[in-house]
């Protein structure tokens, strides 16, 4: 169950403690789209674009990493300025492999941002990354994705009695 869970978590993005990471070593993010930086199938708004410039500013490389196809995820990338992965079939192996090579940073320096713990968390914690699970933006989802919600929820009530 410990794979499951996030090294830390967060509400929002704007919440996340970037000198505390730069104190545990990261020099890096995997950053998740949808429902992570933006609500889900929208373009780049102004608060996705502060946070990836705030990270930027203090000196972080980024990398999206999406499940999204490749137009989705090549069109948001270009507008916040960072590298992807596309098509990433999160918890995969390969597309953090993938990022961790365009990053060029070791898999202890990269912190993975996201808003599912079956696609983010477990994949980041399969690389022994540092995770950072934020709450999703919105409520409306597919039947799929709430049904693994509910699921999120079972397991965040273990991690929060560990």
């Amino acid at each position: 169950m410990k794979k499951l869970y996030p090294d830390l978590l967060y509400e929002k993005i704007e919440d996340i403690d970037l000198d505390l990471l730069k104190e545990k070593g990261i020099k890096g993010f995997i950053l998740d789209i949808d429902n992570t930086l933006v609500v889900p199938h929208t373009h780049a708004d102004d608060r996705a674009k502060a946070f990836v410039n705030k990270i930027k500013d203090a000196g972080f490389k980024g990398c999206i990493v999406s499940n999204n196809i490749y137009e989705r995820a090549k069109a948001f990338a270009q507008e916040v300025d960072l590298d992807f992965v596309c098509d990433g079939n999160k918890p995969s192996a390969k597309p953090f492999r993938l990022a961790i090579a365009k990053l060029k940073l070791e898999n202890r320096e990269i912190a993975v941002v996201g808003d599912q713990i079956f696609t983010d968390v477990w994949g980041g914690n399969r690389q022994n990354m540092t995770t950072i699970l934020v709450n999703p933006i919105c409520d409306k989802e597919n039947k799929f994705i709430k049904f693994k919600r509910m699921m999120e929820r079972v397991i965040m009530k273990g991690y929060k009695n560990d």
